[in-house]
């Protein structure tokens, strides 16, 4: 039985060969992989017969959002259980990885996506402070089997001497999920698409899409996740920050990131959007915040 469809939208060519000989080095299971292909010249003919089993070339960069949606529309309606979006900055290090994805969703319910967590930029989400920059492990071709269980293990307690201006908050003895997890590797349970939906196509060109996504899910009470229990290395922002090395023919269109007009805080007493979909008030009491009803999806 075929798990799971990768989903992988790419405006740049020179990240997606490691990310696919990795993905099939270390996926034990058996999968598919879906690319939407909007850089300027195309990937490799090669690299598309021998990993790519849905590959798609809009004429012009759709957006982080609408690529994403695209894909995950395509495979929703083939019926896989389980649909991962991925930046393509990404490699794959050890074969525990999914089996670790499988973990995670299987300890609550109400989990309705996971993602795996990167030694590059490890314990990063918007339920923790950002703690960019901290390698918990170097970049390697190739990690141990003694490398991934000092990741699994979780006991960083080297950490803090290396970096002593880590917020206190920083886990270095905790294995654990962090809840408001940043989407560069999600990976959703097919049932997310019937409950919260796909991406706002108003992102454009990357950046806000999952902040607003994970305030729907959180609203509703479910959750949105990265797990300890899975780990991915992640380059970390090589499209989204690097834009003015990238062709300008590429964005065309005006960006947009405007939380605001989603969720109005004229709605909201005044307050503002949040990953967790809720606010609280005077009193100190919580309620959920308002968003206007149209999840926006744009004709092509």
């Amino acid at each position: 039985m075929v798990e799971v469809a990768f989903c992988i939208p790419i405006i740049r060519t020179d990240y997606i060969g490691k990310y696919l000989e990795t993905l099939y080095k270390y996926t034990p299971h058996e999968f598919r992989v879906f690319v939407c292909d909007q850089s300027v010249d195309g990937i490799d003919k090669e690299l598309i017969k021998k990993y790519i089993h849905w590959y798609t070339r809009p004429h012009q960069n759709l957006g982080f959002a609408k690529g994403a949606n695209e894909l995950m529309w395509a495979a929703y309606r083939q019926g896989y259980p389980y649909i991962a979006v991925s930046n393509d900055d990404v490699e794959y290090i050890n074969k525990r990885w999914w089996q670790g994805i499988l973990d995670e969703f299987a300890t609550d319910e109400h989990i309705l996506i996971v993602g795996p967590e990167s030694p590059r930029v490890p314990l990063w989400g918007y339920g923790r402070p950002n703690c960019e920059n901290v390698d918990l492990l170097p970049y390697k071709e190739e990690y141990t089997e003694e490398d991934y269980n000092y990741l699994l293990a979780g006991e960083f307690h080297d950490i803090k001497e290396k970096y002593p201006d880590l917020p206190e908050s920083f886990p270095l003895t905790k294995r654990g999920v962090i809840d408001g997890n940043a989407a560069w590797h999600p990976v959703f349970k097919r049932q997310a698409m019937e409950i919260i939906g796909y991406f706002d196509e108003r992102f454009l060109y990357g950046g806000g899409e999952d902040y607003d996504y994970n305030a729907r899910v959180y609203r509703q009470r479910y959750r949105f996740v990265a797990s300890m229990k899975s780990w991915v290395w992640h380059w970390w922002g090589q499209s989204k920050d690097k834009i003015s090395s990238l062709p300008p023919e590429l964005f065309n269109r005006e960006s947009w990131n405007d939380l605001d007009t989603l969720w109005p805080p004229a709605l909201n007493e005044g307050h503002h959007c949040d990953p967790w979909g809720h606010y609280t008030d005077s009193s100190g009491s919580r309620h959920p915040l308002s968003r206007v009803p149209e999840v926006k999806i744009d004709p092509l």
